[in-house]
């Protein structure tokens, strides 16, 4: 068995809860360009696809480039509001104090890397992929890829850890080590249990523990 090196993590709903944060955004975006406001339960449904995806399946006859710029916008200048899931700090500082080289695959846009100085983690990860360095988007590979290949490692030396299903088969697609599915996110347990990911956690001090039994 291969040994692992790497951990990749999505990130909203997995290590931040943003989840309003990103409900406000797109309330902000149909605002301020005239647009129906999607409610909190359409967002929810899309979470998992990337940003310009959900944007074209909400108003598939608008410049999405426009409101891509507008999301940024308003992300950049409300990212205190989003909130670190309890145990974030103590499982990233085991993680990286055990020698394991950390990544971000998410399926918004550059802005994550805000959230990241917001919540003091960015020094923590080797590798922040998001939507706009790749071609195809979860649950396609691509992104896993890249991100272990900035870590140095192979894809069979990486865990994938989201709360979406979208994050489960991504994993598994590109042939990781193993699938972690962490309930505390935007997904069901019965969605996420559909999927067969290798371990089904509640939190992410269950995640730490876990992963360092593995090493």
């Amino acid at each position: 068995m291969a040994e692992l090196k790497a951990v990749v993590f999505d990130s909203d709903g997995t290590l931040l809860n943003s989840f309003e944060l990103i409900a406000a955004a797109y309330r902000h975006v149909a605002e301020s360009h005239k647009l129906r406001i999607p409610s909190p339960e359409e967002v929810r449904f899309q979470l998992g696809k990337s940003l310009p995806d959900i944007f074209k399946a909400f108003y598939p006859n608008y410049d999405v480039k426009r409101l891509l710029d507008t999301n940024s916008q308003f992300i950049a200048a409300n990212a205190m509001s989003s909130e670190a899931f309890a145990g974030l700090h103590e499982m990233l500082e085991a993680l990286h104090a055990r020698g394991l080289k950390l990544a971000i695959l998410t399926s918004g846009n550059h802005k994550v890397v805000d959230l990241l100085k917001h919540h003091r983690i960015e020094k923590y990860f080797s590798s922040v992929v998001h939507h706009e360095r790749i071609k195809a988007p979860k649950p396609d590979p691509e992104g896993f890829l890249l991100a272990v290949h900035e870590c140095g490692v192979k894809p069979g030396e990486a865990i994938m850890v989201g709360d979406t299903t979208v994050d489960i088969h991504t994993g598994k697609n590109a042939g990781a080590f193993a699938t972690i599915a962490v309930t505390h996110g935007y997904s069901s347990v019965d969605k996420l249990r559909s999927v067969n990911p290798d371990y089904l956690l509640e939190d992410l001090y269950a995640v730490k523990s876990t992963i360092c039994k593995l090493l």
